[in-house]
């Protein structure tokens, strides 16, 4: 009896993995929803990214976009698709991660003091070759930046990429007002960039991106 009490156990435990398994492998579409619907609705949403946001001018724009792609689906965030849908969703995902790090991180360099300029005088070369014009030469008036000063600039990119770090592990070990400090901070350094974007396509690319990442997110796991 208690042999049959242990087998029966036993049985109980291999059908809990063998379901815990068949949800973490089978990670499919819900019925009905074909894979064509969030690889269509993204790649509407990478045209009015490019629009909105333009094309990335930094490294650090596909090295994050990089890093979260392959954190998030070894994490199982998204589903991993059977061909001939995986490699084409995949890069969706990725081109979809890098416009929103281009929004992110899309500060670029910022020139503070290229308006300081300074009257310096050209000489213009002859206009013809009368001995008026060989004698007599002739200067013009042009407004040049200053050498170390209106060529000087700063990489906001580099600092809103330190920002975002930090408000990501503020984020991770649930330091709370650290995290809002660094968030407020980025948002802060990032407010001249967001107004060279062109917001009425950033909105759309946002919400029509997210729904593309949000159809291809994995169900939950119950137990």
């Amino acid at each position: 009896m208690i042999d049959d009490n242990r087998l029966n156990l036993l049985e109980a435990r291999i059908n809990q993995l063998e379901q815990r398994l068949a949800t973490a492998t089978d990670r499919g579409l819900p019925p009905g929803l074909h894979p064509g619907w969030p690889l269509g609705l993204g790649l509407a949403a990478l045209t009015l990214g490019y629009l909105g946001l333009g094309l990335p001018q930094h490294y650090y724009q596909p090295l994050f976009a990089a890093l979260f792609l392959l954190l998030a689906y070894h994490r199982g965030f998204f589903r991993f698709y059977a061909q001939p849908w995986r490699w084409p969703l995949v890069v969706l995902n990725f081109l979809l991660l890098l416009l929103m790090f281009k929004l992110l991180l899309g500060g670029g360099l910022s020139y503070p003091f290229e308006w300081l300029k300074v009257p310096t005088m050209q000489q213009l070369p002859p206009a013809d070759d009368t001995w008026s014009q060989k004698l007599l030469p002739h200067y013009e008036m042009v407004w040049e930046g200053v050498p170390g000063i209106s060529d000087w600039y700063v990489n906001i990119t580099k600092f809103q990429s330190m920002l975002l770090i930090a408000t990501l592990i503020g984020a991770l070990f649930r330091f709370q007002p650290f995290a809002s400090l660094t968030a407020l901070a980025l948002l802060v350094i990032s407010f001249p960039s967001y107004l060279a974007f062109n917001w009425d396509y950033v909105v759309l690319f946002l919400v029509m991106g997210g729904t593309a990442i949000y159809m291809q997110s994995s169900p939950p796991e119950h137990s």
